[in-house]
């Protein structure tokens, strides 16, 4: 064997190295999250959901059940899941009612989510030097760079101070990807009831994953399926099983509760809320930021009751279900009747969340002023798509340079360039770790599927937060995209020739 070769097997220098950087991203995660909450004292409760997990949990201690609500009547609710109010509520029966001391807990499960994300950031390597043949010492840091990544990630960082699942969902959901991995590289019956229990334990936090755990349970079961063939039935009946008894107890409250067998209502009032909504002010031509006065005012015509009585104590709860049962079956209507204008609307939204980092959360936690003190457009991606789709192409490059170059106080333009640019930078070197990727298709499928999910679930609202899940797999694709010094193959393992590794890189090769 050519010197280059041993050259590429990670030494124990670069093991210890390796482990230590990746220590310190735990540590640098910690002190960012806190210096955060020190500086900057954001609120735990300044959001609406933030106020909702909180008076959830709130009401679980005062034996008002799983409700939401300052006061009466309190109506129990499936929109959310119980994991995370239950959490909080057992914060506050041992520490108190203080969402404070919630938020600064909550750092401990961002450095939990920084190792999950190295070890599975380890896994995908893991796979793609079993599939590709990357090099020992590149694979070994892959782990340590997605840890420093994510510890100065800026998104999961601004929400850490609030009452939120994604909390909890991060370290859950990262942990169900890494487990279901290695359940692909080393199908065993345990390992499949871990990835049932820990999918089920995600869906318990938040709903919104439903249908991202049911296409990876069933790439990882058709994975299974292939590789083991009949003998695949052991990890697979352990892993829906785990994942059945994990959710059973929660399904079966809620069909005694509701009468139906659901995991969440979140979907359908989301369907009511916001999309059936957005679709109206798209065919009206009214501009409807969303949660506004208008906003609200369409919802008023979807629901058929206005908000002022919506909110009335002395409304039970049978007649609350009944709206929400009327909303739904409107909103259906209205989503079949102007199908285009669904799609046109979902995706634009996702398009201007892309365009339009969170410059204006950023600017007011950095100058301590809002974004329209700044005299210019708060969405830029909806100025330009408004003259591309009259086909005015040079006045939305105009627009773009007007009010983000010549228009726009130093301060805020430094701000949105660094968002727009190094967001758009990372993107492209995780399409690099994709690429690179490529010849491990299941373990690849399964990062961009999480990914792609995250980005077109929101729709409307799409904004950084309901992008945090996805953070993670992300981090790993970008990881991958920076390390250098190893190729693809030319061909698959079977009857394909790999490339030798440069000799300029490595200083030889086999």
């Amino acid at each position: 064997m050519g010197s280059g070769s041993s050259r590429n097997i990670p030494s124990l220098t670069d093991r210890s190295l390796a482990h230590g950087v990746a220590v310190f991203s735990l540590a640098l995660t910690a002190w960012v999250r806190a210096a955060w909450l020190v500086h900057f004292h954001p609120y735990p409760l300044d959001l609406v959901d933030a106020e909702g997990y909180h008076l959830l949990a709130v009401n679980l201690l005062a034996g008002r059940g799983f409700a939401i609500g300052w006061g009466p009547p309190f109506c129990p609710t499936a929109v959310r899941s119980p994991l995370y109010p239950l959490s909080l509520a057992g914060i506050y029966a041992a520490l108190g009612e203080v969402p404070r001391y919630v938020a600064v807990l909550q750092i401990l499960l961002e450095v939990l989510t920084t190792a999950l994300t190295v070890v599975l950031a380890r896994e995908v390597a893991s796979h793609a030097r079993a599939k590709v043949g990357i090099p020992g010492r590149v694979s070994l840091w892959v782990g340590p760079l997605a840890g420093l990544i994510y510890a100065l990630n800026g998104t999961t960082q601004r929400f850490t101070g609030y009452l939120l699942a994604e909390a909890l969902l991060l370290p859950l959901l990262t942990l169900a990807l890494w487990t279901t991995l290695r359940l692909l590289r080393d199908p065993d019956p345990w390992r499949g009831w871990g990835v049932g229990v820990v999918w089920g334990l995600v869906l318990l936090t938040k709903p919104n994953p439903l249908y991202l755990a049911v296409g990876i349970l069933l790439v990882a079961g058709g994975n299974l399926v292939h590789r083991c063939g009949g003998a695949a039935w052991r990890p697979l009946g352990a892993m829906f099983a785990g994942l059945t008894l994990c959710l059973a107890p929660w399904v079966m409250r809620n069909r005694l509760v509701f009468g139906r067998w659901l995991l969440s209502t979140a979907f359908e009032e989301n369907l009511a809320r916001v999309s059936a909504v957005a679709v109206l002010a798209r065919v009206r031509g009214v501009e409807a930021e969303p949660w506004t006065d208008t906003w609200e005012y369409l919802y008023d015509q979807v629901v058929g009751v206005s908000r002022n009585v919506r909110e009335r104590a002395d409304v039970d709860c049978r007649t609350r279900l009944l709206w929400a049962a009327r909303a739904t079956s409107t909103a259906r209507r209205i989503l079949r009747r102007h199908g285009c204008a669904f799609v046109t609307t979902h995706l634009a939204g996702v398009a201007e969340s892309l365009i339009d980092p969170g410059h204006r959360l950023w600017y007011r936690a950095l100058t301590g002023r809002g974004w329209e003190t700044t005299g210019t457009v708060p969405l830029i991606g909806e100025r330009m798509a408004w003259s591309l789709a009259r086909g005015a192409v040079g006045d939305a490059w105009w627009a773009l340079w007007q009010e983000r170059g010549r228009r726009i106080p130093r301060n805020a333009g430094v701000i949105w360039w660094t968002l727009a640019l190094g967001r758009l930078g990372l993107w492209m070197v995780a399409l690099r770790g994709a690429w690179r990727l490529r010849g491990c298709i299941t373990a690849l499928g399964i990062l961009l599927l999480t990914i792609v999910y995250h980005l077109m679930l929101p729709g409307p609202i799409a904004h950084d937060r309901l992008y945090m899940p996805a953070i993670p797999a992300t981090v790993v694709l970008v990881a991958l995209g920076l390390s250098l010094g190893w190729r693809m193959p030319t061909g698959g393992r079977r009857g394909g020739s790999y490339r030798r590794f440069s000799r300029s890189r490595f200083g030889g090769g086999p």
